[in-house]
């Protein structure tokens, strides 16, 4: 059976809305500048390449993998793989992936042990690696 709601129970309903509210506020407030973003491209575990990804970045670059090059397009401050030949990459699925642009997105090619990911480059990380710039 349900009772009456009580003075108390409106407080403190009212008063976690607004420390709710607040939470959010200051989150967007103070939350995560447009930290620069780093583009890695892995390929067997062991990384290749590393670009620094920004919204005006427009280009494409190319990469290694054994005797073969593949090659990635990045425009609007996000990256996608480019279609290989078929004899490289027979499914195709790391180019029908699209477009990536969070952090918690990543193409993969697994017939050939690529993978492409976007990192935060958190405290200055260009000074401790060669990091290419895309400008």
């Amino acid at each position: 059976m349900l009772s009456k709601m009580t003075l108390w129970d409106k407080i403190l309903i009212c008063s976690l809305i607004i420390i709710s509210v607040a939470w959010l506020g200051l989150a967007v407030l103070f939350g995560t500048k447009d930290e620069a973003k780093v583009i890695e491209i892995k390929v067997n575990g062991n990384i290749v390449e590393k670009l620094l990804l920004t919204e005006e970045a427009a280009n494409t670059y190319s990469f290694k993998f054994g005797e073969n090059t593949g090659f990635i397009e990045v425009k609007n401050g996000a990256v996608r793989m480019l279609e290989m030949d078929k004899d490289i990459c027979p499914e195709e699925i790391c180019s029908k992936t699209g477009w990536i642009k969070e952090e918690y997105e990543t193409i993969v090619c697994m017939p050939n042990g690529i993978i492409v990911n976007i990192k935060s480059n958190t405290n200055n990380q260009e000074n401790d690696i060669d990091i290419d710039v895309v400008a």
